[in-house]
């Protein structure tokens, strides 16, 4: 949105920044009659602070990725429904003024750690302002070579990898959790918008979505 063995957590620190991160998705909101269509797994590949995020939904029919390229401050977002492919770019305005239409939250760090894929992760508390969805905890490591990696996100005050969190996306409130992470080379394929995507706008992309709900 992870179980390894002690010693893999030794080969993987944080002057390791490539890789692969697995995560479950659990949809929360199991009464959405939608709740079958939701992803249950995402996957994120990672190299020189970029990173690759891929999921699937809708039993294989519908794919979203994100390309987040943290040094050039922009998010590429790719939908592929059946054989249409289409593709956003958002700059880091465009992402800052998307952030600013989001719930807002506030994120407290506290006391308490937990071992999520291997990693002992910090812990904090995310508060919704707008009271709309209940308090809940994130689990974030600095074991994983990414800066700002959340810088895009309604967590971008948190500078470590999420491991656990929630989040409330596309008409689901889902859960991720880490389940693996596994060091290995990274194309650089995985970065770029591949040319068969063709270009459209953020209000074309959310109609998409919409049609997909």
């Amino acid at each position: 949105m992870f179980v390894l063995c002690g010693c893999k957590h030794n080969l993987f620190n944080s002057h390791t920044s490539e890789g692969t991160i697995e995560y479950k998705i659990v949809v929360l909101d199991s009464n959405n009659a939608m709740a079958k269509m939701a992803p249950d797994k995402m996957t994120i590949k990672f190299k020189n602070n970029q990173s690759f995020a891929q999921v699937i939904a809708g039993m294989g029919l519908f794919e979203t990725d994100f390309i987040n390229d943290e040094p050039g401050r922009h998010i590429i977002q790719m939908a592929r429904l059946l054989n249409k492919k289409v593709s956003y770019t958002a700059d880091s305005s465009a992402v800052n003024k998307e952030l600013r239409q989001s719930p807002e939250v506030t994120v407290t760090p506290v006391a308490g750690n937990k071992v999520i894929a291997g990693y002992t992760c910090k812990k904090a508390t995310v508060h919704y302002v707008d009271g709309k969805l209940p308090d809940c905890d994130l689990y974030y490591t600095e074991d994983i070579g990414l800066e700002n990696p959340n810088w895009a996100t309604p967590f971008k005050d948190v500078k470590g990898v999420l491991m656990g969190y929630r989040i409330n996306r596309y008409g689901f409130y889902m859960e991720f959790t880490a389940t693996k992470v596994e060091p290995e080379k990274i194309d650089d394929s995985f970065f770029k918008l591949p040319s068969e995507y063709k270009k459209i706008s953020k209000e074309q992309m959310d109609q998409l979505y919409k049609s997909f709900q």
